[in-house]
């Protein structure tokens, strides 16, 4: 078994040309029958797992498809936290940051003026609420391993060509 990863992601080769791809995955998110629904751009897409089964947890998964050396073709693939979560993690991840910050300063400033330095005290405190905030990606993984297995399926039956 792998070690977890923030952002996992897959890379699996295309035995079909890349524009069929593209179409079938057109024709796949067009359809509305599936659980996924998503966009296509130029050289990949960003799918999401339609709106009656998403939840705050569920992921957002990113392809790309990329040439290999001669007349081969593959689609890499990661997951992502959705944008709002992604948005709530980095500013949590600020103001941890700003909050150690002004720790150090305030506790530097208390040892300057012969004060106890209490306000070194923020730092572990931040850090350990940091740890925490990063388990809390894998519990989101875990969470949303099946919309992972569902969108992940879904490229893997369009790039087999099973979905037409």
């Amino acid at each position: 078994m792998s070690r977890p990863r923030v952002r996992p992601e897959f890379v699996r080769p295309l035995l079909i040309a890349p524009q069929e791809f593209h179409l079938a995955l057109a024709r796949a998110l067009a359809d509305g029958g599936g659980s996924c629904r998503g966009q296509i751009f130029s050289g990949g897409a960003l799918l999401r797992v339609r709106g009656s089964e998403q939840r705050v947890w569920s992921p957002a998964l990113h392809l790309l498809v990329e040439r290999l050396e001669g007349e081969a073709w593959q689609v890499h693939g990661r997951f992502s936290p959705s944008s709002p979560v992604w948005t709530a993690f980095l500013a949590i991840y600020l103001v941890l940051a700003c909050v150690s910050i002004g720790g150090l300063c305030y506790g530097g400033a208390q040892m300057t003026l012969g004060e106890a330095p209490w306000a070194f005290l923020v730092l572990p405190v931040t850090l350990a609420l940091a740890g925490f905030t990063y388990g809390a990606a894998f519990l989101g993984q875990g969470l949303g391993a099946e919309d992972m297995y569902e969108l992940r399926s879904f490229v893997e039956r369009v790039a087999d060509g099973l979905v037409r």
